[in-house]
């Protein structure tokens, strides 16, 4: 009888444990889309290309859920935004859904005027300078600068509407030599708010591309890869500099509907809990959680994975990796920002 009863408790145990790992492994604190808020007392300001007013995040816009001293979410007329936390291949993820109401909220900043300068400033300090509500790191961090007017990443560059690289003082001959190398998949932000890629082909090929939307480019970035295009989950690829079968830090934007985008951020090995992803796994992720999603483009990973949000009374604060605390200085960030002016 003692040995059936230790049996039967050995087997509760084993289960026990079994059901503790299964559910640490695939945790889900889901957010979703949150609707706007009707518009009273105030009106929507109109955003340009070149132009954001910085009207930035109204305290009365941030939601605690109950007991937690940080917000879960921000909503304004112009924007929401609903932080959602997860676990994948024994490591944690942090994603915020956001909407917007004008494609032109979606934006950039750099730390630098010029992509020659090598300064580089924290994310969250970015973030603050234009009263983002949510931002991320963008890819300029792995674009090391010479002296020239190419760099190791050598895509083509737009920055709210304005042409980086080529730059305008580069010689005809370096930009028909340049148009004839192979390129890599490149992130088009039109002025609609959507996230389009280019391909890889030649950068040649990529710019005809960019030159001829109808739609026209506000953004563009080079880096990559796509990782869900038009639906389609993209494995198996093999990058330069993505250490793609290497567990590690991960970040994408992605777009989930018209003025509707995904941010996620995976964490890495040196953050405790967590062994990181490789992006065949980051894919998956998206792929299994996220089947809303249209458009994933791969960003800066490692140390540079920032997701800006607000952490209890500060509003510019990294609120992804919280256990580790590690914060790399930022060529750029991509944010979103508030189009809401209260009334007096």
């Amino acid at each position: 009888m003692k040995k059936v009863i230790r049996r039967m408790l050995t087997l509760l145990a084993v289960m026990t444990l079994a059901a503790s790992a299964a559910a640490e492994e695939d945790f889900h604190d889901r957010a979703e889309v949150l609707e706007l808020a009707e518009a009273k007392g105030g009106k929507l300001v109109e955003l340009t290309a070149e132009e954001d007013p910085m009207l930035g995040p109204k305290n009365n816009g941030y939601h605690f859920k109950k007991g937690e001293k940080s917000p879960s979410s921000y909503v304004d007329p112009s924007i929401s935004v609903n932080i959602g936390t997860g676990r994948i291949y024994k490591t944690n993820y942090m994603y915020a859904r956001v909407k917007i109401a004008s494609p032109y909220q979606i934006r950039t900043m750099t730390a630098a005027k010029t992509l020659q300068e090598k300064s580089t400033v924290l994310g969250t300090l970015l973030a603050k300078r234009v009263k983002a509500v949510v931002a991320v790191n963008g890819v300029l961090e792995a674009d090391v600068t010479s002296e020239s007017d190419w760099a190791r990443v050598d895509g083509p560059v737009i920055l709210q509407g304005e042409m980086l690289r080529p730059g305008a003082k580069t010689s005809k001959e370096k930009i028909e030599k340049w148009k004839e190398e192979e390129g890599f998949d490149t992130l088009v932000i039109d002025t609609r708010g959507d996230l389009r890629v280019m391909e890889a082909k030649t950068w040649g090929e990529i710019m005809e591309e960019i030159e001829s939307l109808e739609t026209g480019a506000v953004n563009v970035f080079s880096f990559g890869p796509a990782l869900v295009l038009n639906g389609e989950a993209r494995y198996g690829y093999e990058n330069r500099q993505m250490s793609s079968n290497r567990p590690a830090q991960r970040m994408a934007i992605c777009q989930t509907g018209p003025l509707e985008y995904l941010l996620i951020s995976t964490e890495g090995p040196e953050d405790p809990g967590s062994t990181g992803l490789k992006l065949d796994q980051l894919v998956e992720l998206l792929e299994k959680e996220f089947p809303d999603v249209i458009t994933a483009y791969n960003l800066d990973g490692g140390s540079s994975s920032t997701l800006v949000f607000r952490k209890g009374s500060e509003k510019w604060a990294k609120i992804n990796c919280p256990k580790s605390g590690k914060k790399r200085g930022l060529r750029d960030i991509i944010y979103f920002a508030s189009a809401w002016k209260p009334s007096k």
